[in-house]
Formats: structure tokens, sequence, C-alpha cells
């Protein structure tokens, strides 16, 4: 793919960040970074300007500039050589975009590799399931969307976003985060609070799945406001542990690539064990709103398709898709 000159001014940003990154809290000259970039001073000042314009926390003294030591940037150049099959990139992160769910799919229409991620500190238009808004306070979520090309039949693809949400567990426990649980079909709790979502979109005809996405939203820091939200928002820094945002990301994606080979490879047994154990509404008698209206019942579960299990009045349904809209004690 031929580079452009926005590619290049953009390498260059974070090349800036990276360097400054790594001496977080230090001065560092003007002279420096440009011998570093191979650039004059002037660029490094507009590409630091340009920094500062999108919210980085940048301060510049006679000195040289200086990273404030509680920034969290995500560094695609820093996270990349972490990564690893199937879920190894390409990285992108910008300031703020308005949709990264919309973004990956313009990526996969277009050919994308699986595995590219698309991320950002801020969502002007993100959007949650059946169309909510996605708030978040800049800079302190974790936000990104990852392109698969899962080679499932379509009726099999109902139980990716369980792959995902239980990838996305792993990978939060593997930072430190304690109690995950997982509300099907896509919020992940940590400790009774919802501290992250998922939304899974896909591209298939009769026989194959084109492509697929998943957005995940991870509360890293203090969290917004959310009206009428189904669980108390929550946040990792709330619960005591707050990863670096890079870290989280190479966590989560290593976690789902694992997760997601072994539901490709050796099919869904696994996965419904897994969820299992990890199932918030399991014995719980939940409502939820359907097209046909709402249903309420035991929650006992998922089916090897992803669908919710609801005893209701001795008979078992299984909900291919719906809205948990209460939930109370068995």
């Amino acid at each position: 793919m031929e580079r452009t000159a926005r590619d290049e001014v953009a390498e260059r940003r974070e090349m800036i960040l990276a360097a400054l990154a790594a001496r977080a809290g230090e001065r560092v000259s003007g002279g420096a970074l440009a011998r570093e970039l191979g650039c004059s001073r002037a660029a490094v000042h507009r590409h630091v300007d340009a920094l500062r314009a999108a919210g980085v926390p940048i301060g510049a003294t006679r000195a040289g500039y200086v990273l404030d030591p509680a920034a969290d940037p995500v560094i695609p150049s820093a996270v990349m050589p972490l990564l690893s099959s199937p879920l190894a990139g390409p990285v992108t992160w910008t300031p703020e975009i308005g949709s990264t769910n919309d973004e990956a799919a313009r990526l996969a229409r277009a050919g994308a590799l699986e595995g590219t991620v698309v991320g950002a500190d801020h969502q002007t238009a993100g959007r949650g399931r059946r169309g909510r808004e996605w708030v978040d306070a800049p800079g302190e979520a974790l936000m990104f969307t990852v392109i698969l090309r899962p080679r499932v039949s379509p009726v099999n693809a109902g139980m990716l976003p369980i792959v995902v949400a239980l990838g996305l567990a792993g990978g939060l426990e593997a930072c430190g985060v304690t109690g995950v649980e997982i509300a099907w079909p896509n919020d992940v709790l940590a400790q009774g609070t919802k501290v992250a979502g998922i939304l899974c979109e896909m591209s298939a005809d009769q026989e194959r799945v084109t492509w697929a996405i998943a957005g995940m939203g991870v509360n890293v820091g203090p969290v917004p406001e959310v009206p009428g939200a189904r669980w108390v928002p929550g946040s990792l820094a709330a619960l005591g542990a707050r990863p670096r945002r890079g870290d989280l990301l190479v966590a989560v994606l290593a976690a789902i690539g694992r997760r997601y080979s072994a539901w490709v490879e050796h099919g869904p047994a696994a996965v419904v064990s897994a969820f299992g154990r990890r199932d918030h509404l399991a014995g719980r008698v939940a409502e939820v709103g359907t097209p046909e209206g709402t249903i309420s019942g035991v929650a006992c579960g998922i089916d090897e398709f992803g669908r919710l299990v609801v005893e209701e009045g001795g008979t078992a349904r299984a909900l291919a898709s719906g809205e948990v809209t209460r939930v109370s004690a068995g």
C-alpha cells in the first residue's frame, strides 16, 4: 500500500511521542529529537504543538520538552513487536475518531488483514449495542476494534461475542483485575461493576463470514456519568488495578487470540464451559427484551451457538438476541 504524506506525518509524531514516553518526566531537547528523527528543530516544534493540541500533556521549556509522567499514551511502534498471531496488527492509533468500528469496517471491506487494530483516545460517535451511545473520557479508556476473518459458518458465528468477551476477561485478569464476569452477551463486569463493553459486527453470505470486527471499550480511568445504565459503571482504577493502556492492549489481544484460535480450530465446547465459569446471570431471574416481547426466566448459561438459555415456566428457551433489562436473585 502506497504511503501518503499524512502517513509520514503521523509516523513522525508517533516517533516523537515514543521518544518522550521513553523518558517520561525528563526534559528532552528539541535538538536531540531532531537528530533522532532526521528533521529540523522547527519541524519537531510543529509536531509537538500538534500533539499538545490533540491533548497529549507535553510541557515545553527552554531546556526541552517533557511528557507528563502521568500520561498514558498508546504507541503502536511499542505495542506491535509484542503482538503475536493471529492478532498481530498492524496497529493504528489516533487522538480522536468518530468510531473505531466504522473505520475498521471500512478497512475490512478494503481487504485489511486479520489482526488489524484501529484504536483511539476518544470517540465522538462511539456506539454500543442497539445504537446506544458509547461515552468515554478522552485518554481514560482503552478503545479499539480488531478485524477478524473467522473460518466458521455464519450460523456458528453467533458465538464470536462470547469468544471475544472471554478473551477480554482473561486479558484483564492478566493485568491484575479480579472478580471478572460476563453478562450475556457483551458486557464485562469486575467486582460487580461494568468495566468494559463489546460490539461485534460482521459481513457474511449464506456460506461464509467475509469479515468480522470486534470493538471494545475498557474503562481504565475515571468514568463519565452514564444515565440509565443497566450495570453500575466502574473502572480499573477504582478497583485498584490501573495498567498502562499499551500493556493492557497487548494482554487483551493475546488472550483473545488464544480463545479465538481454539474456537475456530476445535469448536464451541470449551467456550461454553469457560463462559459458565464467568456467567454473571447464571441462576438469576433475567428479564430479556426480544423482538417478540419481554421474556422472564432463570438464566441457565449458553448453548453451542452462543444463545442465552432461559428457563421459563419449566420450558427452556434459547435466545439468539435480546437485551437483558433486569436481573434479580433466583
